[in-house]
């Protein structure tokens, strides 16, 4: 008689999953990314894709080794994609990144190490919770500054943005689960806390890898552009004259964050060739408004930089004719029903100092505030606006 063998199959465990998917991402991200668009944005957003996957590759050796300490040093990892993600996406919103940039390293270093060092003990479990929940502020952070990102296709921000959401979610039903005792006993209550941070981490990877990639390739487009053949300005004329004002000692320099209203909803209201009409037409009157000794940079398609000599109310004087002139945008064609308008932050050198970037940072989170506040306005940066 033949002996029956049982077929032969191939199977798959979460652990393979995990790794599988999230080296997927990652290899998305560094491909796709890092490589064609190096920034400190993208930079940011590999390095926590490489945490990410160094945490997955721990989770299965805690798994195959049994190691309570491996297996907490996995779960601190995997939750330390979160800081850096968000301080990715404030990078790439242009914003001022000293304090986030410092809170985010804190935390990778940090959170791996207390909870590597509580594994063993009865404190784990509270650690877990506190470590986790952290982590929920920084995806709550995340999804915070997605949905306040200016891209034209808001749709690309959704997967992470809601994602990060859930996180939040998940982690505020954990803390009143562990505060009020409801549900399973406190062991299991922790275990299942481990196993949706495993699933977690695969449902933001994916997430974030797609809408990472999306933002980094098609920033040109996503900011309002499109057009193409305009690379993003280096700085380099405005830090030279930065720098002879320093020498000089003189602070009667501001630098201006020139932004259009908008450029979505122009875009989809003109059309393709009316919006790039729309764009020169845009910056024509900035370069017309502003004086002759003012160092004028094509940031991009719906944004300049620039840096002029004067007193604060010769500056006032030149950012009323700058908006007042803009706002005259207009034809008989598509977009004459469509109100054009800029919004600019404005800072100064005496309050800013003379470093280009702390400069740019401080008149673009101005003139972010400025578009949050209905446009067609100018925001300064360390003093009350008109």
């Amino acid at each position: 008689m033949i002996p029956l063998t049982a077929p032969v199959g191939i199977t798959v465990n979460t652990s393979v999953t995990l790794v599988a998917l999230v080296t997927l991402s990652a290899a998305l991200v560094f491909g796709l990314a890092l490589m064609p668009r190096p920034s400190r944005a993208t930079i940011t957003w590999s390095v926590g894709f490489g945490v990410a996957m160094l945490a997955t590759y721990v989770w299965v050796a805690a798994n195959q080794f049994d190691s309570a300490p491996l297996r907490a040093l996995s779960s601190g990892l995997i939750v330390s994609f979160e800081p850096l993600l968000w301080l990715g996406i404030r990078y790439y919103a242009g914003k001022r990144a000293l304090w986030p940039a410092a809170v985010a390293v804190a935390f990778v270093a940090i959170g791996p190490a207390l909870l590597t060092s509580a594994s063993t003990s009865d404190a784990y479990p509270t650690v877990f919770r506190i470590v986790f929940s952290t982590a929920a502020v920084f995806a709550g952070l995340s999804a915070w500054e997605l949905f306040r990102l200016r891209i034209s296709a808001r749709d690309v921000v959704l997967p992470l943005a809601l994602i990060s959401s859930a996180f939040v979610v998940v982690a505020a039903f954990g803390i009143v689960a562990g505060v009020t005792g409801i549900g399973s006993a406190p062991g299991d209550e922790l275990r299942m806390l481990r196993d949706i941070n495993g699933v977690g981490i695969l449902l933001t990877s994916q997430c974030a890898a797609i809408t990472i990639v999306l933002l980094a390739r098609g920033e040109a487009l996503l900011r309002g552009g499109g057009r193409g053949g305009h690379a993003e300005g280096d700085g380099t004329a405005l830090r030279a004259r930065l720098a002879r004002a320093q020498r000089l000692q003189d602070p009667s320099w501001s630098l201006l964050d020139i932004r259009l209203d908008d450029p979505a909803d122009l875009q989809e209201a003109s059309g393709a060739a009316a919006f790039a009409s729309i764009v020169d037409a845009f910056h024509a009157h900035v370069l017309g408004a502003l004086p002759a000794a003012a160092d004028v940079e094509r940031v991009s398609d719906v944004q300049v930089r620039a840096l002029l000599p004067g007193t604060e109310e010769s500056v006032r004087r030149e950012l009323r004719v700058l908006l007042q002139q803009v706002s005259t945008i207009e034809d008989s064609g598509p977009r004459a029903s469509v109100r054009v308008s800029a919004s600019v932050g404005w800072a100064g050198a005496a309050v800013a100092g003379y470093d280009f970037d702390a400069l740019s940072a401080s008149a673009a989170d101005a003139a972010v505030l400025a578009q949050d506040r209905g446009g067609d306005r100018w925001e300064r940066a360390g003093a009350s606006a008109r």
